[in-house]
């Protein structure tokens, strides 16, 4: 990333899109400078139901991002449920070029390519490399390798696959909407940098999304994200169970719920 450039990202959900971006500032940090979000029910169930309805809420959220950031947006990452994604583990031990010289930026990028070289199923793509470890000849673990004085050196990591069908109905839809995808990323692995402080960043750790209409569920071992899967349940669940157990409108019951927030377990003897 170099200072000045725009990078946006749109999040597809049960309810709403929503559309965020972010400047890189001059501590190589990306600044958020404007989000936007327009409601959306083409989504069901993590499944895509009606093209169209996103089609015409990701155009009405970049327009507004547009208006607040003062830019013209041509292209965007984009999220996508666990429930799509399948994560491989893989680990390669790459040879240095020059080891007199030290690991090279060009024996890092040979050996990341190295570790996507595994057997993908015809219904996946690959979409993402996580290099989550590496270590040097000497057993060392290291988080940048190059410059290392080491003939050899491991990498650990996982392969990111994701549903070619749903790949293609996203590329489909944002075609239509004028946007180019820059990356696809799943949901639970967008939001880790974000809502994890630098400790927990190397714990053992599960992240639980809970959105309108499904949960995304996210397992990291420190470093390595180790699986990923969405539930077809969400906030909208809680409204009805409100509504039925107190016997009032959803409406009343979706305010009370955002109102008290906390739950409390009850235990009956």
């Amino acid at each position: 990333m170099a200072i000045g450039d725009i990078i946006v990202g749109i999040d597809i959900g049960t309810s709403k899109v929503n559309a965020v971006v972010g400047e890189v500032n001059s501590f190589n940090q990306v600044e958020i400078i404007a989000t936007s979000e327009c409601k959306c029910f083409g989504m069901k169930k993590s499944k895509i139901i009606d093209e169209e309805e996103i089609v015409s809420s990701i155009s009405r959220a970049i327009e507004e991002a547009e208006e607040l950031a003062n830019i013209k947006i041509h292209s965007a990452y984009v999220t996508i449920p666990g429930k799509y994604i399948t994560i491989v583990k893989n680990s390669i031990v790459k040879e240095a070029k020059d080891k007199y010289a030290g690991i090279s930026t060009k024996d890092v990028t040979s050996a990341m390519m190295q570790v996507k070289d595994i057997d993908i199923p015809d219904d996946k793509l690959l979409i993402d490399i996580v290099a989550n470890e590496f270590s040097l000849d000497n057993g060392r673990i290291i988080d940048d390798p190059v410059g290392s004085l080491s003939s050899t050196f491991t990498v650990k990591g996982q392969v990111i696959l994701a549903d070619k069908e749903y790949v293609k109905q996203l590329t489909s839809i944002f075609k239509k909407a004028s946007i180019e995808i820059d990356g696809i990323v799943p949901n639970v692995l967008a939001e880790r940098g974000l809502i994890l402080d630098k400790n927990e960043l190397k714990d053992n750790v599960m992240i639980l999304d809970i959105g309108a209409g499904n949960t995304d569920i996210g397992v990291f071992e420190g470093e390595s994200f180790v699986y990923t899967n969405t539930i077809p349940l969400g906030g909208d669940n809680i409204t009805s169970d409100i509504a039925y157990v107190f016997n009032i409108s959803e409406d009343e019951a979706d305010r009370l719920k955002k109102q008290y927030r906390t739950c409390f377990k009850i235990l009956y003897r």
